[in-house]
């Protein structure tokens, strides 16, 4: 629709400021200002044309040192003023050159109309008139951006990242698959067929019990697949964990970790004296301190892990112990509580014996296992003491004795070969130690299961 133009121009009223409109035909008559009632001249074409901003009177500038903004009359244009701020002299400029006032086209001529009534486009024919754009993501940061059909094979820059993108023609839209069901495929009844039997209700305690049966069944299933226990079970298949994975690759670990904390003892030690030497030993002391407690709180894990899996009949560790430091803290609590407690009887006999040396190991050997198979037994590393462990001291007294006499042999072979190796080949000694704790526990977890399979039931646990 072409729009019809108007001949109305703008005034403006060099007192106040105020836009006027008048018509072409009213040049050189009078009007008042409606702003601050002004008497004003309407212009004719040729005024209109050569009419000029009037002329500043001051002109803004900086100063070439502080940059402080400065004001002048524009008298005084090649002049030098002094800046309030840093005393130094700067130029008048002159003012700058007052730019076009740029009157947009939409102020000339109307900037509305109506259609009539036979002229007025369908909104149909309105959205066809629209812009087609279709979507465009950057091709970096996946920045959508929409592109119109001539700009397909152009570049468009993303607002985001500034990287150029070919604009691809879009797919063509695929026809909406009609939701209305063809005629000849509805559902049709079929009045000659008979209706079937309707379902009985079953009871739930019917229900109930047929499930708990079918969990039951089960459960006997996969206790049978179970490996059996064996007549000894301390003795037979006690190493057939410790030869496979990730055990090995954890005993390796652990021994280079205790031959640098010895070989960081070892240095504090040989570093007697003042000044550097202290202070070397002083971080050797606290870096050997540090791997310590890591060492400590990574072979409770792993012993642990050891115990339980051993103490539910398995061959291989099934419950690895975590790569992360912090979730050791619990083995750590549950194997440091157990083994103060079992020093304490030791210590408290060794000094009135005056030998606490074989007090502590005899104490370490007798109630060390009873504190953790306690502690484990009740899920609290607090908990050092059960009644069903201490019941069955009474019970199974031979099994005790035999896992007392096999903790007694392994003691005596790491003591005999410590005085052989300790003096001369020190770091060899902690893969050996090492292996030997794994033993240690991987005795005790047997030894657990093979208590909980021989006690009465109604004992717990």
């Amino acid at each position: 629709m072409s729009m019809p133009t108007s001949p109305t121009r703008l005034l403006t009223c060099d007192a106040c400021g105020a836009t006027l409109p008048f018509e072409p035909e009213h040049a050189g008559m009078k009007c008042r200002c409606g702003g601050c009632g002004k008497i004003l001249t309407v212009p004719g074409e040729e005024e209109e044309k050569e009419e000029k901003e009037p002329a500043p009177k001051y002109v803004s500038f900086v100063c070439r040192v502080c940059q402080t903004i400065l004001s002048a009359r524009v008298e005084h244009v090649g002049r030098k003023t002094k800046c309030p701020d840093c005393y130094a002299l700067t130029e008048v400029p002159p003012p700058p050159k007052a730019k076009k006032k740029r009157i947009p086209d939409a102020m000339h001529g109307q900037q509305y109309g109506l259609w009539g009534v036979d002229e007025a486009p369908s909104s149909e024919e309105l959205t066809a008139r629209l812009p087609k754009f279709f979507p465009v993501y950057c091709r970096l940061c996946n920045t959508l951006m929409h592109a119109q059909p001539k700009q397909v094979g152009m570049k468009l820059k993303c607002p985001d990242c500034g990287v150029k993108t070919l604009v691809v023609e879009p797919p063509p839209k695929r026809p909406a698959a009609s939701v209305m069901v063809p005629d000849g495929e509805e559902y049709q009844i079929d009045e000659a067929a008979t209706p079937g039997p309707r379902p009985v209700p079953v009871p739930p305690a019917l229900v109930e019990g047929k499930s708990r049966a079918v969990y039951r069944e089960k459960l006997q299933e996969e206790y049978g697949k179970r490996s059996k226990i064996p007549r000894l079970p301390t003795v037979q298949g006690v190493f057939s964990m410790l030869v496979r994975p990730p055990i090995p690759t954890w005993w390796l670990g652990l021994s280079c970790a205790l031959t640098a904390a010895v070989l960081l003892g070892a240095m504090v030690l040989n570093s007697a004296g003042g000044g550097f030497d202290a202070i070397m030993a002083l971080c050797f002391f606290a870096m050997g301190c540090i791997i310590g407690v890591l060492w400590f709180s990574a072979n409770a894990a792993l012993w642990c892990s050891i115990l339980t899996d051993s103490s539910e009949g398995n061959d291989r560790l099934f419950n690895t112990p975590s790569a992360v430091p912090h979730e050791w803290l619990g083995e750590m609590l549950f194997v440091g509580l157990s083994l103060a407690v079992s020093i304490i009887p030791g210590w408290a006999i060794g000094t009135v014996i005056s030998n606490q040396g074989i007090s502590i190991g005899l104490s370490m050997l007798l109630c060390f296992p009873i504190a953790l198979l306690s502690a484990l037994e009740r899920g609290s590393p607090i908990e050092v003491i059960s009644i069903r462990i201490l019941k069955s001291l009474v019970r199974r007294p031979a099994l005790w004795l035999l896992l007392y006499l096999q903790i007694a042999a392994l003691a005596g072979i790491c003591v005999w070969i410590g005085t052989k190796l300790v003096p001369d080949y020190l770091y060899f000694f902690c893969p050996i130690a090492i292996a030997a704790s794994l033993l240690y526990f991987r005795l005790l977890g047997r030894f657990a299961w093979w208590l909980a399979e021989s006690m009465p039931a109604e004992d717990g646990g």
